[in-house]
């Protein structure tokens, strides 16, 4: 795993850096740091983790345009805005680039925590499950393993490649162990959008590997404008 941090203060690259190591398990990580004009090119592995500020200077927009960059290249590359925008511009960006987590500047208090939330996350996501309960029984599944899930009446219908079961669970308690793959494109429906095959922008439904079409609401639709219209080219 690689962490590459990209902001137009130096010191605050420091900064940033010297938090993430200072978290238990981190010591040792390889992390790169850079201004936006110093990393002119991006090479992008799955694992990698970026760090980025939203604006450069005047151009508010260059941390958003390097995102798009990197979620072009890799779709499950973890991005982190580190801006001091506020909050309430996560919403957009969550259809636009799906960003792991937002953190505003500076990092103290409360936010510093949420990036130790965040690291915590990652050093469990590695072949993470999840726990459901399917009747009397409970038992674990893997993330990965999830192609999509639906409300169906007062149960939640886990489907994978293989195999289908109903769980107890609410479909908005089960989506909130999930990671940012998991979109909700309809009321009572989610996707893992790594498992999707294509997408027909006319009809609005998404092709998971299974060949199963799963409708997206147009609201969704235009949340996630990019990502679906990354499956059409497929």
């Amino acid at each position: 795993m690689r962490f590459v941090i990209v902001d137009d203060d130096r010191y605050f690259r420091e900064e940033v850096e010297s938090l993430i190591r200072s978290a238990p398990g981190w010591q040792d990580v390889e992390i790169e740091r850079h201004s936006f004009n110093e990393l002119v090119t991006v090479d992008v592995d799955d694992n990698d983790v970026f760090f980025l500020d939203i604006a450069d200077g005047k151009d508010e927009n260059a941390g958003i345009r390097l995102a798009r960059r990197i979620r072009s290249i890799r779709e499950r590359a973890h991005i982190v805005f580190v801006t001091s925008y506020n909050d309430k511009l996560r919403e957009t960006l969550t259809g636009l680039i799906r960003p792991s987590e937002f953190l505003i500047k500076p990092l103290c208090g409360f936010e510093k925590e949420k990036l130790y939330e965040f690291l915590r996350y990652l050093s469990n996501s590695k072949n993470k499950n999840i726990n459901l309960k399917s009747g009397a029984k409970y038992f674990d599944v893997a993330i990965d393993d999830i192609l999509y899930l639906r409300r169906d009446d007062r149960k939640t219908s886990v489907y994978t490649k293989n195999a289908f079961f109903q769980v107890r669970q609410s479909i908005s308690a089960i989506v909130s162990m999930l990671d940012e793959n998991f979109l909700v494109v309809d009321k009572g429906t989610a996707v893992n959008i790594n498992r999707a095959q294509s997408y027909d922008s006319e009809r609005r439904l998404i092709y998971m590997e299974n060949n199963t079409a799963i409708y997206c609401s147009r609201d969704k639709a235009r949340l996630y404008r990019d990502i679906l219209g990354s499956l059409s080219k497929r």
